[in-house]
């Protein structure tokens, strides 16, 4: 399966995941891992530098906004372009923090 870098912030400002999760490396950067909306491609961000939780929408140290729709899941696309990713990056280890992230949400504004 191919690999290629996203468009440029200036073409594509903002992207939609769907089938998502977000996943800490082991030197605490935060990345946006799922499925593009678009054209169903798996898609890593780079490092999420703000994060709202109420409205799951984040923006990346690229400036790219990221919208995240519907529940979190690991879909096998976008796990493989984590996989090839991590290697890329030295990265040896990684937590799912999607979870976490969302229970301090629902903390933050009780029903």
């Amino acid at each position: 399966m191919p690999i290629w870098k996203i468009a440029p912030v200036s073409d594509e400002p903002g992207v939609s995941l769907l089938q998502w999760s977000i996943l800490e490396t082991d030197d605490g950067t935060r990345h946006f891992v799922g499925t593009d909306e678009r054209d169903s491609t798996g898609c890593v961000s780079s490092e999420v530098v703000t994060f709202d939780r109420l409205t799951l929408q984040g923006e990346t140290q690229s400036g790219r906004v990221y919208q995240i729709i519907g529940q979190p899941s690991r879909p096998s696309n976008a796990e493989y372009v984590w996989e090839c990713w991590c290697r890329v990056n030295s990265v040896t280890s990684h937590t799912d923090i999607t979870r976490q992230l969302l229970a301090e949400a629902e903390d933050d504004h009780p029903i």
